[in-house]
């Protein structure tokens, strides 16, 4: 029942997703996009999305400095989110949104990686 809940929402937030991960990945790809992995160190292990920065939740919920870095990394660009199911991306963008910070959520590595080039970091 638990896998069956976290299916259930991850695959919501890609539903009410206002851009699809292919086009994210496309606009990242031409420059007016990034793509920001949320996940922790041990995960990015198994790989990230082709062109992804990394920027895990961790470090924003420890960094009091974290927005200036943040801010920097993706500066004059549209800012879509990802970690592993979807959860923690909702998590930051969320935060963002407390700061003013426009992002989206484009969901989950495990489905992503089905759709998107991927690379071992």
């Amino acid at each position: 029942m638990k896998i069956f809940i976290m299916m259930l929402v991850a695959l919501s937030f890609n539903l009410f997703a206002e851009t699809s991960p292919k086009e994210a990945f496309s606009l990242a790809q031409k420059g007016s996009a990034i793509l920001i992995d949320v996940r922790e160190k041990d995960e990015i292990a198994e790989g990230m999305i082709e062109n992804a920065k990394w920027f895990p939740l961790s470090k924003i919920e420890s960094d009091k400095e974290w927005i200036e870095s943040f801010k920097k990394m993706t500066e004059g660009k549209k800012i879509f989110l990802y970690c592993r199911s979807g959860k923690r991306s909702g998590r930051v963008e969320t935060i963002l949104k407390e700061h003013a910070i426009p992002s989206e959520n484009i969901g989950g590595y495990m489905d992503l990686k089905n759709q998107l080039p991927t690379k071992k970091p």
